[in-house]
């Protein structure tokens, strides 16, 4: 049989595709598909190719081929499309080419290195409309703005397809798995391609605006500002406003538009169909990829995606990976549809803030969306060399998950980071604080309140921490802060004290110390779940939000394991496993505290990582008008695996 020899890595999801595109090719004589990897997959349909776990079981089975196609999931693109180069094979790459901009430089040296090609993924750069684009065959003129729109539905059911489904990391390696750079990047990367921006250098800077109605760590609805770094007033903007969390019970066919002087046209890129200035529809073709990988080893046809062709992209994956987390939507903007692997949240009138955010070649901000919110959290001291304690001001946190100042990242002495903020499962969890759920009838927690025979409801009744003034030094941070009610009013003042002091190489003393009282010449009462009538959940108090662990370990004086801790009034707790938040900062790590006050510590380890005290375990309790009501906490924060003993003596 003639024709380039293949090798297919991944034969599900979009693998998929890739396989019946081989198998016509196989029977056009165009190619031989010698090999098939993939290690979760036991039978696949007869193609005449045998099937490997891996891409190097694969090479020592059957040899180099002359291409690789990589339809693995995003952090594995770099490790098999070098793998396939440095063997001597030329790689189809699926999109997005990488999760961060150092391995799409890393591969650009080995393409270089190794005189082989790569090709990525993005089909909708094969079509003919954009040749008639660059050449104005439609007729608009010089080009302005570029916008990219898609308004798509994922169901809950998408976000399960996979582990790394959703995430912004996975075990300590990023992925970036959302709207922008995975089910809606081909949007980005033919606006980007039409604009003529294609390469590292072609981008000044990239602004994000993004949200997650799903309850995911990545982004679902983002608008992008993409600022070329040319000078030349005849540089097109670029923009894109996106969505998965549409109001239609299909998606809609995402547009690429395209101004120019004397006219728009609509680029629908998965159909190849045009709408031009007159609104007549015309139906373009496009070139497969991987036939023009082929033609291009054959005869020397230039690549139509390049590797270094998409430099632009990985600058706007690169801004959405080093972005802060995406902005929760409020639930009362939110819809959810459906149920089970079926439901889906809508926006509300997201297609029309879609729209206007284009128009402004924009952001929803720009827009005007009412669930849109330009405010992030802003670091205001830290404590500690490295540092070990950095506080935000919790000003990006959203009214329902109930602003307050938080300890963000807190660190080992190794910078194993030990804090998670706003994580997808409760975005109301900020890193390291103290708050309660129930403060007079606020709900100072953050998130649902919990009624008793109804379960968690979501209510206006939110509060919020107000940061009035701080002092500190090298190693501490003293906040006061005033507790605000759902009305506005002002309800308690705190003053909190977060101090670090290294101990030995490896494991540093972390002190902390609230004290409340109220502001008005009355008592005001702290509340609970558990003082509501939940069983064992009396959560509030010190609060520590930790990133996803494995190989969790959680002890206390006088009980062993997540359920016999819960709730024991033991003098300290221990917390020992493999953190694995931000990639760069993962590792293992154990935190031992003690508490100056025989409350209930409260634990989850199996639902999501996280310890605190419980000052209204079961009942509430109150605090007194000239009568502090004061919490404390010692501990000690160490590298690796450490037995309490070990921690306990530096407590002494």
């Amino acid at each position: 049989m003639t024709g380039a020899s293949v090798v297919l890595v991944g034969v599900r999801g979009f693998g998929a595709v890739h396989l019946a595109n081989l198998r016509r090719l196989q029977a056009a004589g165009a190619v031989r598909l010698i090999a098939l990897v993939d290690p979760l997959v036991v039978d696949v349909d007869p193609v005449g190719a045998p099937l490997f776990p891996s891409l190097g079981d694969a090479l020592a089975g059957v040899g180099v081929p002359d291409v690789v196609i990589a339809a693995v999931p995003i952090p594995v693109h770099a490790t098999v499309a070098a793998e396939a180069l440095r063997a001597g094979a030329d790689v189809l790459l699926e999109k997005p080419p990488f999760a961060r901009m150092a391995d799409f430089e890393t591969l650009l040296a080995v393409q270089r290195e190794t005189g082989r090609v790569v090709q990525v993924g993005f089909q909708s750069l094969g079509s003919h409309v954009l040749d008639d684009l660059d050449v104005d065959r439609l007729g608009i003129g010089p080009v302005r703005q570029v916008r990219a729109m898609g308004t798509w539905v994922r169901r809950a059911a998408y976000w399960k397809r996979s582990p790394w489904a959703g995430r912004r990391s996975l075990d300590g390696v990023d992925v970036v798995d959302g709207v922008v750079t995975n089910p809606l990047a081909h949007a980005v990367a033919t606006a980007l391609r039409i604009a003529g921006v294609q390469r590292v250098e072609d981008v000044e800077r990239v602004d994000v605006d993004a949200y997650r109605a799903n309850a995911i760590d990545a982004d679902d609805t983002t608008a992008l500002r993409i600022v070329p770094a040319s000078l030349d007033a005849e540089q097109p903007t670029v923009s894109a406003a996106l969505t998965l969390a549409a109001s239609g019970s299909a998606d809609a066919a995402p547009v690429v538009e395209v101004v120019g002087d004397r006219g728009t046209v609509s680029f629908r890129y998965t159909t190849d169909e045009v709408v031009g200035p007159d609104g007549a529809v015309t139906s373009g073709t496009r070139t497969d990829l991987l036939e023009n990988l082929l033609a291009h080893r054959a005869d020397g046809v230039p690549l139509l995606v390049p590797l270094d062709s998409t430099g632009a992209f990985m600058r706007v994956v690169e801004a959405m990976r080093t972005a802060p987390e995406p902005t929760r939507i409020e639930p009362r903007f939110v819809e959810v549809v459906g149920t089970g692997d079926d439901a889906h949240p809508v926006v509300q009138d997201v297609e029309r803030w879609v729209r206007a955010a284009a128009d402004l070649d924009g952001t929803f901000v720009d827009a005007g969306a009412p669930w849109a919110s330009a405010a992030r959290d802003a670091v205001v001291a830290t404590a500690g060399a490295g540092p070990l304690l950095v506080l935000q001001d919790g000003a990006g946190t959203t009214p329902s998950s109930s602003p307050r100042p938080f300890l963000h990242p807190v660190r080992t002495l190794g910078g194993v980071e030990l804090t998670a903020r706003r994580p997808a499962d409760h975005d109301w969890h900020l890193g390291l604080g103290f708050t309660v759920a129930d403060v007079d009838g606020t709900n100072t927690w953050g998130g649902g309140t919990y009624v008793h025979g109804r379960g968690y409801v979501d209510q206006d009744d939110h509060g919020r921490q107000r940061l009035d003034d701080l002092e500190g030094d090298a190693d501490s941070i003293t906040a006061s802060l005033t507790w605000v009610d759902r009305d506005g009013a002002d309800q308690l003042r705190e003053v909190r004290t977060m101090r670090s002091r290294p101990l030995d190489d490896d494991c540093w003393l972390l002190e902390l110390s609230t004290s409340l009282e109220p502001v008005e010449d009355r008592p005001v009462t702290l509340g609970s779940p558990g003082a509501n009538g939940r069983v064992r959940a009396g959560y509030g108090g010190w609060f520590w939000r930790f990133p996803p662990c494995s190989g969790i370990e959680v002890s206390a004086a006088d009980a062993d394991g997540e359920d016999a801790v819960l709730g024991t009034r033991a003098p300290w707790v221990r917390w020992a496993a493999d953190f694995a938040g931000t990639p760069g900062a993962t590792g293992p790590a154990t935190i031992l505290l003690t508490s100056s006050a025989p409350d209930p510590w409260f634990v989850r380890a199996t639902d999501y990582p996280g310890i605190g005290t419980a000052v209204a375990w079961e009942q509430p309790v109150t605090v007194s008008p000239g009568a502090p009501f004061v919490r404390s906490l010692r501990g000690v924060v160490a590298d690796g695996r450490r037995p309490a003993a070990a921690l306990l003596r530096h407590l002494a």
